[in-house]
């Protein structure tokens, strides 16, 4: 790459809109707003939940599950079922995708909202939801979301990843689905957490799997 091309792609970069965890709780508060005059369910998915788990990756917008719209004025429809719009915060516009799957993968968004978790009044997708959904998503940055949700100590019950995947999908298709995770995902979490690429792999809690045995 040229030092012409580097010095655009700098500047480009520069000037792209990142959404702060500070910027994406005072979204979430004016969501809340109109959301609990309306009686309207959702919960912080995507990139601000990540941060508030503890990291730190760039987002662009603020992401919400949701079982109901808001009246506000849409930007665009989501393809996979939801809306687009912008809340302002300091004078700037803050995309914000409301999330309201509609397609063959709506079971799960719909158990994923419906279990959210609450903290300090916010309800936020649990560790092992997010990760089922981006496995869902299964886009590189949603990859990256669930390899550092799995290396983190004690955060994902992974058995409960797979109970979650068998109570939506059923208990032949649930256990597939799982089986490819564990085999794709669960080693690289665990040489990323032992440092040691060389290192066998045990899946974890892999003793203790009774209901394997139901």
């Amino acid at each position: 790459m040229s030092e012409e091309e580097l010095q655009k792609l700098f500047e480009r970069n520069l000037a792209a809109k990142t959404v702060s965890t500070a910027t994406g709780l005072k979204v979430a508060e004016k969501i809340k707003e109109i959301a609990d005059r309306e009686n309207v369910e959702f919960a912080i998915a995507g990139g601000l939940a990540m941060h508030l788990y503890g990291f730190e990756r760039a987002t662009k917008d603020v992401d919400f599950l949701a079982n109901k719209r808001l009246p506000v004025t849409v930007v665009r429809y989501l393809s996979f079922g939801g809306e687009r719009f912008e809340i302002e915060i300091g004078g700037e516009k803050i995309d914000v995708d409301w999330i309201m799957r509609r397609d063959n993968y709506k079971d799960f968004y719909k158990l994923a909202l419906a279990e959210a978790t609450e903290v300090k009044g916010w309800k936020i997708l649990t560790p092992e939801w997010l990760v089922i959904l981006k496995y869902i998503a299964g886009r590189p940055k949603d990859e990256i979301d669930m390899l550092w949700l799995l290396q983190q100590e004690n955060l994902v019950k992974r058995r409960v990843v797979r109970k979650k995947f068998i109570e939506v999908a059923g208990a032949m298709q649930g256990d597939l689905i799982y089986r490819e995770i564990e085999r794709r995902y669960f080693p690289l979490a665990t040489k990323r957490n032992n440092g040691d690429e060389n290192e066998s792999y045990i899946p974890p809690d892999s003793e203790d799997y009774p209901e394997y045995n139901e």
